[in-house]
């Protein structure tokens, strides 16, 4: 299965410090010196993106740049709490006949239908988050299975909507695009679905940028990934 869409990860440090009491022996003076005064070191936090595609991602803290310019100030931090994740845009969890995954983006379309038509739409999905969210809520063959409501989320206005896949009797099934796919000349995101797995979308605006979090998951994915996925979700912070 290949999808194309999110990103960030990487490890904490923990410094101990011993002090030696009567009877012990002195430190190494050629090791490290510490002060009780020192500062404990910041943990390193890694751009997803910077690593390979599909590599295994240790515990630990990433970062995404969701609109993929670095020109612009927004990113999105977030934690991986265990292992078995994967690089992507964002986290990505395979099993022999499931899979979950996060994808952190800025979606720019949507295609004008996952399985018959895989063009962009034209004229191109409005910049708003209601915009995306109807357009989402309006992509055959997906069905409805929660309509976009008003929300909150990450300390964000936007819209929360879930929608369920369904297979296309031939070819594949794609829904929106992101800006990594415009980069790259793709058609947009793939969804190499081996079930009607959901998706879930939360359509945020930050500061004027319209920032797309998604999980999506199989209907036979273990409940321990799913609540791996939910922790990921959890942990993140948006950085405008």
């Amino acid at each position: 299965m290949r999808h194309r869409h999110a990103r960030s990860l990487a490890l904490a440090v923990l410094l101990v410090l011993g002090a030696c009491g009567p009877g012990q022996e002195a430190a190494d003076p050629t090791g490290p010196a510490t002060t009780a005064n020192e500062p404990s070191p910041t943990p390193t936090i890694q751009d997803v993106m910077e690593l390979e595609k599909f590599a295994a991602l240790e515990p630990g803290t990433y970062f995404i740049d969701p609109d993929s310019d670095p020109s612009t100030p927004l990113r999105v931090v977030y934690e991986v709490p265990h292992e078995g994740w994967s690089q992507w845009f964002g986290a990505l969890k395979l099993a022999e006949d499931s899979h979950v995954m996060i994808n952190i983006t800025t979606v720019v379309n949507v295609v004008r239908h996952g399985c018959r038509d895989h063009a962009w739409a034209d004229p191109p999905v409005g910049p708003s988050v209601n915009d995306l969210a109807v357009a989402l809520a309006d992509l055959a063959p997906f069905r409805v299975t929660s309509a976009p409501t008003d929300v909150t989320r990450y300390g964000y206005p936007g819209k929360h909507l879930e929608l369920t896949a369904t297979r296309c009797v031939d070819g594949n099934l794609l829904s929106w695009v992101a800006p990594i796919d415009v980069a790259e000349g793709e058609q947009g995101a793939f969804h190499g679905y081996n079930a009607e797995p959901i998706e879930e979308f939360w359509i945020l605006d930050v500061d004027g940028t319209r920032l797309v979090i998604e999980a999506n998951w199989s209907p036979d994915s273990p409940p321990a990934d799913v609540a791996e996925m939910r922790a990921i979700l959890g942990s993140i912070q948006v950085e405008p």
